[in-house]
This record gives C-alpha cells, sequence and structure tokens, in this order.
C-alpha cells in the first residue's frame, strides 16, 4: 500500500487570480488552458467563481487511495527543477506562493488534482467563496522507485 512522505499546506491564501502550479525554473505557458491541464512543466487550475484557495500538495511513495471530492483529474507532468509553486495573476502582475520539493530534478511524476468548492449548510460555494485542491504526485511506474 502506498505511503505518504512529505506534505505542504501553502499557509497563504491566493486571492482569486489562481492561474496554476508551475515548475519553479522552468517556461510555461498558462494562459489558456481550462481547469487541471497539463501544459509543459505546469498544471493549470482554476478556482472558478470562488475568491479564496488554498493548496495542500502531498508527495507519495505510490499511487494513493482514491478520495471523494467534487471533482478530480490526474495525469503526467515533467518536472526540471523537482520542484513547484503556485502562482496567481491580477493586472498582468504574478505572485508566487511557497515551494514544494519533490527533490529528483528532470523526473516524470504521476499526478491526481483534487477540488473542492466549500459551502456550509445551506450557503454554497458561490457564497462561501473558497476553493480547496489536493495535489498528489508519486513516480511514473518508468522511474526508479523513492528512497
Amino acid at each position: 500500500m502506498a505511503g505518504i512522505i512529505k506534505t505542504l499546506l501553502d499557509s497563504r491564501k491566493i486571492e482569486r487570480y489562481l492561474v496554476g502550479v508551475v515548475d519553479v525554473e522552468a517556461e510555461w505557458d498558462l494562459f489558456g488552458p481550462e481547469r487541471a491541464d497539463v501544459v509543459p512543466r505546469s498544471i493549470a487550475l482554476e478556482a472558478t467563481y470562488c475568491d479564496h484557495v488554498l493548496i495542500k500538495y502531498e508527495l507519495w511513495d505510490g499511487e494513493p487511495p482514491a478520495m471523494s471530492w467534487d471533482e478530480s483529474w490526474s495525469g503526467t507532468i515533467h518536472l526540471p527543477s523537482g520542484r513547484m509553486h503556485a502562482i496567481s495573476c491580477h493586472s498582468g502582475e504574478l505572485d508566487h506562493y511557497e515551494e514544494f520539493e519533490l527533490g529528483h530534478p528532470g523526473r516524470q511524476w504521476q499526478f491526481r488534482v483534487h477540488r473542492k468548492l466549500l459551502g456550509h449548510e445551506d450557503f454554497t460555494a458561490d457564497i462561501v467563496g473558497f476553493s480547496l485542491f489536493k495535489l498528489q504526485f508519486w513516480p511514473s511506474a518508468e522511474a526508479p522507485a523513492l528512497s
């Protein structure tokens, strides 16, 4: 059974204009993809109509068990630096958030993105205005096992 190696809950709340998660050293272009599409070295994330976003990163030694969130997507990504961070953009200015290190530069990773739109009792997610993302990463089948 797969086990979790490390996690990071980015403590900074992302204000409305989340663009996605990118390799910290590589070129990327996230302006245009939909939802959790993968473009080279990055994963586009859309917070929908929510004003605020929190992101939790998880590194696993194998594929994590399935979870029941509002939405989930999966894929493969190549991270030249082995490090990533979320970015947001408003009025042409980029904000960079806390860095998550997977280690192993140049490795191919499997990932799963989970998104949950928070609501409370009769208050729907558009009123509460918060999106949560959990990004899970584990080595692809071709990559050597993590040690």
